[in-house]
């Protein structure tokens, strides 16, 4: 078991310092998944995070209050940002943009589509400028990785927008899931006594908030972050920084007293997604199906359902140790729809379902 938060007001402070543009609607519930958490014989809570307010919820929320608040200290009207035809984080950037009065440009890695749907559909409702640069996130390729940068590169200097990189990986955006750490430990009483903390890793921001929280608050709990791509992708493709890298950057941008020994323990967690980005699978199904049977929440394709499969497989299989106190980070909103390349079909025999999910818990 963790001990309990020894020094919350030094991040309290530090993010009192910070200017931030109010977006979101928080604290966002922290509940306790009390069916689940007897069928795994651990004490699984989540934060929820689905419902931040801004749009129609998700993680974005909480950096994007930090992130626009420096596009306005610099003086920018508009803002440049990339993502999937499935992206959240464009979607919700366009709606913040809307709402303090920015203006949004947002690159699409993708073909356009014939039928406009999902994330994409909310772009176009929101007035959102759209530039597509072909790509296929599901297996993508480092030619058409080098061709969506360059179209970045070109919208950013045609419109003399603020850059904001994909998911919102950037210094600037770290404390928002800082903040969510700090508001977590409050709704616990000041005592942050996860063992585990495990949440969807994608470019790596969110992951790095909370890893930087939990050090400039002296919190012992181990991240696991469950990536919703494949490892080739990460590595080779992307050549995605570790956390590690990110949360150095990010502790030498705000000048915070942390260095390689404050990084808290923590792991990518790959396996889950490694059909591609955005594309369902088995295990994302399964989790989706479980959480909303069994406790009636919904998680969403692409992001938390791949966490939280990953969540259950740690326990079955012992990574995650019985009797654990463990902290599940929705951060999902429920527009995303799963990539069009591919999908998964789901068993027609529902009861079937029912009955093989809660056999292979042992309940």
């Amino acid at each position: 078991m963790t001990s309990p938060t020894r020094d919350i007001r030094t991040l309290e402070n530090f993010l009192v310092s910070l200017p931030q543009v109010p977006l979101g609607t928080f604290p966002t519930p922290l509940i306790c998944l009390d069916r689940l958490s007897r069928d795994l014989n651990i004490d699984l809570w989540m934060k929820r995070d689905d419902c931040t307010g801004l749009a129609l919820g998700g993680n974005k929320a909480r950096k994007l209050e930090f992130i626009l608040a420096q596009a306005q200290l610099k003086g920018h009207d508009t803002v440049v940002t990339t993502g999937p035809i499935t992206s959240n984080h464009t979607m919700m950037t366009a709606v913040a943009g809307r709402q303090v009065g920015i203006k949004v440009h947002c690159v699409i890695g993708g073909t356009r589509p014939k039928e406009v749907t999902g994330n994409l559909l909310l772009l176009d409702y929101l007035g959102a400028s759209l530039h597509f640069s072909p790509m296929n996130f599901a297996q993508p390729s480092i030619i058409d990785f080098r061709l969506l940068q360059k179209s970045c590169q070109d919208v950013v200097k045609q419109t003399k927008g603020y850059w904001i990189p994909a998911g919102g990986s950037m210094p600037e955006a770290e404390p928002g899931y800082m903040k969510a750490v700090l508001e977590i430990s409050k709704q616990r009483e000041g005592n942050f006594n996860f063992d585990y903390v495990v949440l969807a890793i994608g470019t790596g921001s969110t992951t790095t908030g909370v890893l930087l929280g939990l050090a400039l608050a002296s919190i012992k709990s181990r991240v696991l972050a469950v990536s919703v791509g494949s490892r080739h992708a990460a590595k080779n493709i992307y050549k995605r920084p570790t956390p590690e890298a990110l949360f150095l950057k990010s502790a030498e941008h705000f000048n915070l007293p942390l260095n390689t020994k404050n990084i808290p323990a923590h792991n990518i967690v790959f396996g889950f997604a490694e059909e591609g980005y955005g594309i369902p699978n088995s295990k994302s199904d399964r989790a989706i199906r479980l959480m909303a049977e069994r406790e009636g929440y919904f998680l969403d394709p692409v992001y938390t359902s791949k966490a939280f499969g990953g969540l259950l497989t740690m326990v079955e299989n012992g990574r995650i140790p019985a009797g654990s106190r463990v902290l599940f980070i929705h951060t999902g909103g429920l527009s995303m729809i799963a990539s069009p390349e591919k999908r998964y079909s789901a068993p027609t025999n529902l009861s079937k379902v029912y009955n093989v999910t809660r056999n292979s818990l042992g309940t």
